[in-house]
């Protein structure tokens, strides 16, 4: 019997130490460039970028293949039923001068050669009719070159477009990760602003117990704790939301239980400004794609003017035919064949679209210029906006430093019953909200440099990872 009770304890002791062990090491730990190529990695939207990206060059391989000839086979069947009877008479041939008035048809008697009738007592007819055909455009008015090239726009197109999901993607996946790295520190804060609370908790308790100081004074230490907890209990909620949040971008299971890890300092450098616009302006995906659209809308206006130039193909085809109780035999016989089309009149169609294909070109030009307009807007406010995070964080250092100094004052203060509770609250909330506002202001910094790395178009694919 203890036997069996010790072996049962062991079990125990070892599926508990089982799962303490999943737990330790089931944990994944991440820095940020992990995340970032894990993002790129499995993240579906830009597989999906991929996919469209493999699309474009299969389509500029089945362009390819209309300068090649086509072979062909082609293969009809007649069938007609229930036929009359076909009967000729039979009758003397005619006689004539001459060659010249037979062949005008003017006879002159009739000889003495009798031609017999033809009768063919058939019920239906079949007929079968079969071929080989090779076909090879000659001239298409430039139509396969201009559609060819629009299949390379394609491609670039669509390497620009995963380009810009890529940084799509980076910045996301930085933006999610500074994200659960802020609400990691104020975690950290407000278990250590608790820590603080609970502290003078005691003390107020001891304070109370010995007639030194009111319950209210307490209580109001009670009230702020009790506030503190639910905001910490709100930020481990959101903890949860964001590691969500991350793990969606990372491509893995939502409840992945991710630990990340980054670096503290706040000794951040401010970002080099120079030559924003004009990079952005050469380098952004977004205006190298609208050029390549323009680029379409023009070979577009070119392939409608290619529908109305004369086109020439050849073709050679080798064919041959069976009827049913008349001519059995296959006999394949060859044939080459040439095919001119000219477009003669089609009441001025050709030039109402060639219209509508320069108005095309024109909106391309106007929606390029406007982006470009945009873009360059886009980036002064991140400047801006960067500036001003750096700023904040060197205002966010003072604050804390202050806020620990005062904090110190004010709790020696108290204790010598210069400083009431709530003066000592305060400053114990001043410190946890400037520590918060820093970790803050470092993670807007980071995302924001970020940012502006993209809108620069400096956040591009390796090259590695563009195949």
């Amino acid at each position: 019997m203890k036997k069996s009770i010790k072996t049962t304890i062991s079990i125990v002791i070892l599926f508990v130490f089982a799962m303490a062990f999943n737990n330790a090491f089931g944990q994944k730990v991440m820095t940020l460039e992990e995340c970032r190529r894990q993002a790129v990695e499995f993240n579906k939207e830009l597989k999906a970028a991929a996919l469209q990206n493999r699309e474009a060059q299969v389509n500029q391989e089945v362009a390819r293949t209309a300068y090649l000839p086509k072979l062909g086979f082609t293969s009809s069947l007649m069938h007609r039923p229930n036929m009359d009877p076909i009967s000729m008479p039979g009758y003397f041939l005619p006689t004539a001068d001459s060659e010249e008035e037979a062949m005008a048809g003017n006879y002159s008697g009739t000889s003495n050669v009798w031609s017999p009738g033809i009768s063919l007592d058939i019920s239906s007819i079949t007929l079968i009719n079969s071929g080989f055909e090779v076909t090879q455009p000659v001239y298409a008015g430039g139509k396969i070159r201009y559609s060819n090239q629009q299949a390379d726009a394609g491609v670039e197109i669509a390497n620009l477009s995963l380009n810009m999901k890529y940084s799509e993607i980076i910045e996301a996946t930085d933006k999610a990760f500074w994200q659960v790295a802020t609400v990691e520190e104020n975690i950290l804060i407000a278990e250590e602003y608790i820590k603080m609370l609970i502290e003078l908790e005691e003390q107020m308790s001891a304070m109370y117990e010995v007639g030194l100081q009111p319950a209210s004074e307490k209580l109001k230490v009670t009230v702020q704790k009790n506030e503190a907890e639910l905001n910490l209990l709100k930020a481990r909620n959101g903890l949860k939301v964001a590691k969500m949040y991350l793990n969606q971008i990372l491509g893995q299971p939502l409840d992945t239980d991710i630990k990340i890890s980054h670096d503290e300092n706040t000794d951040v450098q401010l970002i080099n400004f120079d030559n924003g616009i004009t990079q952005a302006s050469s380098k952004r995906n977004e205006l190298k794609i609208l050029e390549k659209q323009k680029q379409l809308s023009e070979l577009d206006a070119k392939i409608t003017r290619a529908d109305y130039l004369p086109t020439v193909g050849v073709s050679a085809q080798y064919t041959s035919y069976w009827l049913k109780d008349l001519y059995e035999d296959v006999d394949f016989q060859p044939m080459l064949a040439a095919q001119v089309s000219i477009p003669l009149f089609q009441w001025g169609q050709g030039k109402k679209k060639m219209r509508a294909a320069q108005l095309k070109i024109q909106q391309a030009e106007t929606e390029l210029e406007n982006t470009n307009d945009l873009i360059s807007l886009e980036v002064m406010q991140v400047k801006i906006q960067v500036e001003e995070a750096y700023e904040s964080i060197r205002l966010a250092e003072k604050n804390v430093t202050e806020a620990g100094e005062s904090l110190d004052e004010t709790r020696a203060s108290f204790d010598v019953g210069l400083n009431t509770t709530t003066e000592l609250l305060s400053a114990q909330a001043k410190w946890a909200e400037a520590k918060a506002q820093l970790t803050q202001a470092i993670a807007n910094f980071e995302v924001l440099r970020t940012r502006w790395e993209n809108v620069t178009g400096n956040l591009y694919m390796p090259e590695e990872n563009e195949e």
